[in-house]
């Protein structure tokens, strides 16, 4: 093998590393927004951090960023959490550091507000058993906005799809012209 194979084979390798740290960060979020603790669990070490609202909130430990979080989302709060433009950095063989736009929409029709911002995560990441987990993660927000949302009965906003009341499925009546 020449030096040319054994940096192709690297680079290789280095974009699967990523590619997994990826798919990481994205199944945390995923669990988040549909309230699967067990699942987003399994994404952090026994020793996770997290530092939510700009460092207000902090936590240690798996079982206690899983509670905080299991607490302050329950199902009656309807969540999107997006991140994109990943900036990973392999530091070793089993760390990395990632940083990750993020946009999220959260609704919450008992107290009838909309939450809707966008934040910078600032993640760390280790690799044990060759798994990538989540060993730190947080935010500060760009912005953060809450928007009063009128009542149905006033014209205003109807959810028509709910994850935990229409298991995600729409309420409106397809037409010959909806695609």
């Amino acid at each position: 093998m020449d030096d040319t194979d054994t940096t192709a084979a690297h680079d290789l390798l280095e974009l699967l590393e990523l590619r997994a740290i990826e798919r990481l960060k994205y199944r945390y979020l995923r669990c988040v927004d549909l309230r699967l603790w067990d699942e987003l669990a399994a994404c952090l070490t026994a020793g996770a951090t997290a530092s939510y609202g700009g460092g207000t909130i902090v936590r240690t430990g798996r079982d206690e960023v899983v509670g905080f979080l299991r607490g302050a989302m329950p199902t009656r709060l309807i969540s999107s959490h997006k991140c994109h433009h990943p900036e990973i950095d392999l530091v070793g063989p089993a760390e990395a550091t990632g940083v990750w736009a993020l946009d999220d929409v959260i609704i919450d029709r008992t107290l009838g507000i909309s939450v809707r911002g966008a934040a910078y995560y600032d993640d760390r990441y280790v690799k044990v058993d060759g798994t990538w987990l989540i060993d730190h993660t947080g935010y500060k927000r760009v912005y953060e906005e809450l928007t009063l949302l009128p009542a149905a009965d006033a014209g205003g906003p109807a959810m028509t799809a709910h994850w935990w009341e229409t298991d995600g499925r729409s309420s409106l009546t397809p037409t010959e012209t909806t695609p």
